[in-house]
């Protein structure tokens, strides 16, 4: 028969284990309160050219910052800034944000391959030329900085040459971003670099207001994106691999239309279309090292997907893009005929022009 434990060892017996059950919890408590959160964690990022806050809204995701990567001289506004935010708790996502200075050409949201999806995009709506997606986002800076902001490489600045456009670029990688902060840490971003290269204007100060994309719907064969009587030509439908079947149109702010459009059919392909009014981009467009063509009676200029046209309120600026799998999928329906696949890509164009030209009192055009 085991004998009875004294009260006071029996107490004291309780006393440690409910010190070791505290102590476990401290533990577990200050691991957390380390690994996803930012408790006592940095203040800014990059020699103080994000602003931790700023980060922490941007990202949408719980756990803990720190700097990646920096690339900057102190003196010069120019810099990249790579800020991770990593969790050891399950369900936590590891993510990367990347901010940089960069040195563009023409209307460059609308033209390359790495700005996709127009249309999904929230656009700056007070002023400041800009948009943000889940992935990333841009702002332009004002004309005053384009010849004095460039992009890094390495431990040189480069501009972009004829027509260089300077903007402020971020990529989020793993994971979405907050669209509001990230709107935010990028107009604070173009503030601070406008005043360091001593090219701010009022416009750098304000806060970025944000339109919302619509949803997703079915396309109208006959008014695709909505635009009652576009249709794209027959020869641009590539049965089977290429058809109309969805698309996105975003016209949240009175400067910027767009429309994605979702090809059904084998060659996952997709095509967009964009009208801007928004200055910076019709002037970006003509100062680039794209050719543009005048137009016949002052009508406008032109380039393969991209138009200017003189309209009665001010310039307005359009383009068509394709993605790579529709344009790799459309000449091999040509036999790989660069003329038939030029004038196919130019029929779609002008139908487009066709369709919104009156929406923005511009004069009708027959592309060349």
């Amino acid at each position: 028969m085991s004998k009875a434990m004294p009260p006071r060892t029996r107490k004291m017996k309780q006393l440690f284990t409910v010190s070791g059950v505290l102590v476990g919890v401290t533990a577990i408590t200050s691991s957390y309160l380390w690994w996803n959160t930012d408790v006592l964690g940095a203040d800014s990022f990059c020699g103080g050219r994000l602003n931790s806050a700023d980060v922490r809204a941007a990202l949408d995701s719980t756990g803990r910052l720190g700097q990646a990567q920096s690339h900057l001289d102190p003196g010069l506004p120019e810099y990249t800034c790579t800020v991770e935010r990593t969790s050891r708790f399950v369900g936590g996502k590891d993510q990367q944000l990347t901010v940089k200075t960069s040195s563009e050409q023409g209307a460059f949201p609308f033209t390359t391959s790495v700005w996709k999806s127009p249309a999904t995009r929230s656009y700056f709506t007070n002023g400041l030329t800009g948009a943000v997606s889940d992935s990333g986002g841009y702002v332009v800076l004002p004309k005053a900085c384009w010849d004095k902001v460039g992009a890094l490489q390495g431990n040189r600045v480069v501009r972009a040459g004829k027509g260089a456009v300077a903007a402020v670029e971020a990529t989020v990688t793993q994971g979405r971003a907050d669209r509001t902060g990230l709107a935010r840490l990028l107009a604070h971003s173009a503030q601070q670099i406008a005043r360091k290269a001593g090219c701010a204007n009022p416009g750098t100060d304000r806060a970025p207001g944000l339109g919302a994309p619509a949803a997703r719907r079915t396309t109208d064969v006959q008014s695709v994106c909505g635009l009652r009587g576009f249709a794209l030509p027959e020869a641009a439908v590539l049965v089977g691999r290429a058809e109309p079947d969805a698309e996105q149109i975003n016209t949240a702010t009175a400067h910027t239309w767009a429309c994605d459009l979702q090809l059904a059919g084998s060659a996952r392909a997709s095509m967009s279309f964009t009208a801007t009014t928004d200055g910076i981009f019709a002037h970006a467009a003509l100062s680039g090292p794209t050719r543009f063509q005048k137009l016949p009676s002052h009508r406008g200029e032109t380039a393969p997907g991209q138009a200017v046209l003189h309209c009665r309120d001010n310039d307005v600026y359009f383009a068509a893009r394709w993605n790579s799998a529709y344009e790799g999928a459309l000449l091999e329906s040509v036999h790989h005929s660069a003329a038939n696949y030029a004038k196919i890509k130019r029929n779609a164009f002008q139908n487009f022009l066709n369709a919104t030209a009156s929406r923005y009192a511009c004069p009708s055009v027959d592309l060349p």
